[in-house]
């Protein structure tokens, strides 16, 4: 049973945050308020622009406070206090079926770090007539030859380390 005190009620609608958060998906996270028109929005964007999740108006200042702590959103304390958010790393895999497709998924399980699964393999401009598969961080998209899969796993390994305290987070 939820804590009656833990949950953020605006209007007729009771948002039991902790218990959203849990539900959450490794994503990035942001959340609005306007004062103007009184509305909480919550976005994410997985990798394909921003969709709203939640719109919430007639809701007060107060009411968005509590709603960004208890998803575990910030405030970035530069430009307003008006906007929260909550980053982690989305990593892509583009799956060829091959061994050395399935050794880069399975290290992305095994080190339980955020992956969406693109089947059928990496068209290559360059070699329109062969798919490969190729892994894609935030920066760059990695693929062979230039790349072999032990330098991939070297450098998924590195974002884990390098991300972690994102990864031990909620969402």
């Amino acid at each position: 049973m939820s804590d009656s005190l833990a949950r953020v009620i605006v209007g007729n609608i009771a948002i039991n945050p902790s218990v959203v958060r849990e539900f959450l998906k490794k994503s990035h996270y942001f959340m609005t308020y306007k004062p103007e028109t009184e509305t909480i929005v919550l976005t994410a964007n997985h990798g394909n622009g921003g969709v709203d999740l939640l719109s919430v108006r007639n809701a007060s200042y107060e009411n968005a406070v509590k709603l960004a702590e208890g998803l575990g959103l910030l405030s970035d304390g530069r430009t307003t206090p008006l906007m929260w958010s909550k980053w982690n790393p989305i990593y892509r895999l583009s799956y060829d079926g091959s061994e050395d497709a399935e050794r880069l998924r399975m290290e992305m399980l095994r080190l339980e770090l955020p992956l969406i699964v693109d089947r059928g393999g990496y068209y290559n401009a360059d070699a329109p007539e062969k798919k490969s598969w190729a892994w894609q961080d935030s920066r760059c998209v990695y693929l062979p030859p230039m790349w072999t899969v032990d330098m991939v796993i070297d450098e998924i390994r590195k974002d884990a380390a390098r991300y972690k305290e994102q990864l031990a987070s909620k969402p």
